[in-house]
């Protein structure tokens, strides 16, 4: 139930310092995907509106020296703090619009005030460094200078994670930030323009816009002023926007699709690694791309591993978001629902069978079950598609070299997942899988200060950590003769 008081926020888009929420742009509605019901309709951008983003931008950048890097620290830690007196109210409005259980969607909150901290923290350390001078009268200096005007886009899954970290590490380099958010998810991306206005940033370092992806995109990355691109999305927009980039020789930081392989080796603890990939996979929905979609276990624990599993698939509680005691939301939308039912039938056409679940839910929302499938093979569309849904296909292997070879047959290289007590195992398979991540008795990933970054056709460019603000950085070279005293 939601709290006495609390109003979905108003929507609209940011350009300069004020909302729009109405444009000559056709609005689309925003759907709660609990219930079916019309939470708000959303103003969308005219090219026109793009436009003014863009002059603000520009604006904002040229005199970037006027907000200096202790300022722009200073702006994100106080975002943090309103951020996190506010953490109920907006827990609340992720999942009125994206469909989590409110703690999942609280712990969304408490994440972004750690990245607000972490790069506000990053940002007042920011300063030129002495270079070598290599035996010569010249200093020779490293200066960190923002990129440019960063355009950035984001996905529903993660609404206000997504948005936040890259809002984080741009605005702590100095780069306005123009973010196109998800149509699905707006009241994420505006409570943190709010929270960012009221802590002081400067007019033009943040726009907000809603619209056709396609025409906002283009426009955004011809205009000569953005000089990088941040996206969190699917690899075919990610090709899109790499295609824009090139044109106009733009750095670009792609965070893209997985399929991630869950591989558990029979000396590990299998009721553990049971639980904890179960955990992982069914977190909102299965709506997570580095989640373990594909889980490989080796012959002598398969059936063990096989029970454990679905026993905690069967136990989750599904349903709204905000009932007491959920551990499994609704899909983000109707399209979900209708290409997750088409990812089961192809696996069970093909020999898979369904051990729990397997259907959409009779009730209003976008509900579909806890789903295990076993025995789906390679070629199913289940082992070899990034499917993002509530679906866990359990394959079997024998050995080391099978695994690999199932772990690293698709294009895909975002994260894997290994369980094993053997050292040496450990040390072989982290230096062969192909992924960006390999998570190691553990299906923790990534915190504000530990860079991550795709491979193969999931990315690439980091982000988080050091390493993610230095992509929002140049690091200009000034060397200055020093004429020797008394000549």
């Amino acid at each position: 139930m939601l709290p006495s008081g609390y109003r979905y926020p108003q929507l609209g888009l940011f350009v300069g310092r004020q909302f729009l929420t109405r444009t000559d742009s056709p609005p689309v509605d925003v759907l709660n995907p609990a219930t079916e019901e019309c939470l708000a309709r959303l103003p969308t951008a005219t090219p026109a509106i793009v436009g003014d983003a863009l002059a603000c931008a520009a604006r904002a950048f040229a005199g970037w020296m006027e907000f200096p890097a202790s300022a722009r620290g200073a702006v994100l830690h106080r975002a943090a703090d309103l951020l996190a007196g506010r953490a109920d109210e907006i827990a609340f409005t992720i999942v009125l619009e994206q469909g989590k259980p409110l703690r999942q969607a609280r712990l969304e909150v408490d994440r972004v005030v750690d990245l607000f901290r972490y790069f506000g923290r990053l940002a007042g350390h920011l300063k030129d460094i002495e270079l070598d001078d290599g035996g010569q009268p010249i200093r020779r200096i490293s200066r960190p200078v923002p990129v440019g005007v960063v355009a950035a886009f984001t996905a529903w899954n993660f609404p206000l994670v997504l948005a936040g970290r890259k809002l984080a590490m741009a605005l702590a380099a100095g780069c306005p930030v123009i973010l196109k958010a998800a149509e699905e998810t707006p009241g994420a991306a505006v409570e943190l323009v709010r929270a960012l206005q009221a802590a002081g940033l400067p007019d033009g370092y943040l726009s907000l816009l809603f619209g056709r992806p396609a025409d906002i995109s283009s426009q955004l990355l011809a205009a000569p002023v953005v000089g990088k691109i941040s996206l969190t999305g699917s690899i075919p927009v990610g090709r899109t926007l790499a295609r824009l980039a090139a044109d106009g020789v733009k750095p670009a930081s792609l965070e893209l699709g997985g399929h991630s392989a869950a591989i558990v080796f029979a000396d590990s603890d299998i009721e553990v690694a049971a639980r904890q990939i179960a955990a992982a996979k069914f977190a909102n929905a299965g709506q997570v791309c580095t989640a373990p979609s594909r889980i490989l276990v080796e012959r002598p624990a398969y059936d063990r591993f096989v029970s454990v599993f679905t026993a905690c698939a069967e136990a989750l509680v599904v349903a709204d978001g905000l009932a007491e005691g959920v551990d499994m939301g609704p899909l983000a939308h109707a399209g979900r629902l209708r290409a997750t039912q088409a990812v089961v039938e192809d696996a069970v056409a093909r020999g898979g069978k369904i051990v729990t679940g397997g259907r959409v839910l009779d009730r209003k929302g976008y509900f579909f079950e806890p789903t295990v499938i076993v025995e789906a093979p390679l070629d199913s569309a289940i082992m070899r598609e990034e499917y993002f849904a509530p679906l866990a296909p359990i394959h079997v292997f024998d050995g080391e070299e099978e695994a690999l070879g199932i772990a690293n047959g698709l294009p895909y290289g975002l994260a894997a997942y290994l369980f094993t007590a053997s050292p040496e195992r450990i040390d072989r398979m982290t230096g062969r899988l192909e992924t960006g991540g390999v998570f190691v008795n553990t299906t923790a990933t990534v915190t504000e200060a530990t860079p991550f970054s795709g491979i193969k056709e999931s990315g690439y460019g980091y982000e988080g950590g050091q390493r993610g603000l230095d992509s929002y950085l140049h690091y200009r070279l000034v060397n200055t003769r020093i004429e020797a005293r008394g000549l």
